[in-house]
């Protein structure tokens, strides 16, 4: 949903070095055309922002990992963080804005706990369960769904033949079982 939402915005990422950093520009060439993709002829460059999933399977921590090409680190959390967890979450991510996203009962608990330990100042925001239910609803159904609704199904879907790539071997046991001519909502239709 955020990859959707942010592509309909059409927001773009920039990366500009000032042109009074044109001699250590000189010096680093090599470095900054590969690192940063500029070159003392071309002093930026811009390009669309996204957001992307790290790997396919959700990790250990049964969470999931995403990051952004205009520096959001997103950490969408399934487990109870304590302050030994969120510590590690904070020192494990290398970004200077971190979002994270988790249940409604623990954002207050979440945002207390970062910061006592001082990593709230790296945290962009806290992303609840029922926003996200919010966001969808508007995606799906919302002013700006004939925009919105068909790309985010695309993806959703796309994201769970990554995630279960089972699926797809499991069409003898979905027809043997029926589950291909059920009806299917027009809603979750693609």
């Amino acid at each position: 949903m955020f990859e959707t939402v942010i592509s309909a915005l059409e927001a773009k990422v920039e990366v500009r070095v000032a042109e009074t950093s044109k001699p250590l520009l000189q010096e680093f060439s090599d470095l900054a055309k590969v690192l940063l993709g500029v070159d003392e002829n071309e002093f930026s460059w811009e390009q669309p922002a996204h957001i992307f999933r790290v790997g396919v399977t959700n990790a250990a921590d049964r969470g999931l990992d995403m990051w952004a090409n205009f520096g959001v680190a997103v950490q969408v959390k399934h487990l109870t963080l304590n302050e030994k967890i969120a510590g590690s979450i904070a020192n494990q991510v290398e970004s200077d804005s971190i979002v994270i996203v988790c249940k409604d009962a623990e954002a207050k608990v979440i945002e207390t706990v970062l910061k006592q330990i001082g990593y709230g100042a790296r945290i962009r925001g806290i992303v609840k369960e029922s926003d996200l239910v919010n966001w969808y609803e508007k995606c799906l159904r919302g002013n700006f769904s004939s925009k919105l609704a068909e790309p985010l199904l695309e993806r959703l879907l796309n994201g769970f033949e990554a995630e279960f790539t089972f699926s797809t071997t499991l069409t003898e046991f979905l027809e043997e079982r029926g589950y291909l001519n059920l009806e299917i909502p027009e809603i979750w239709k693609v």
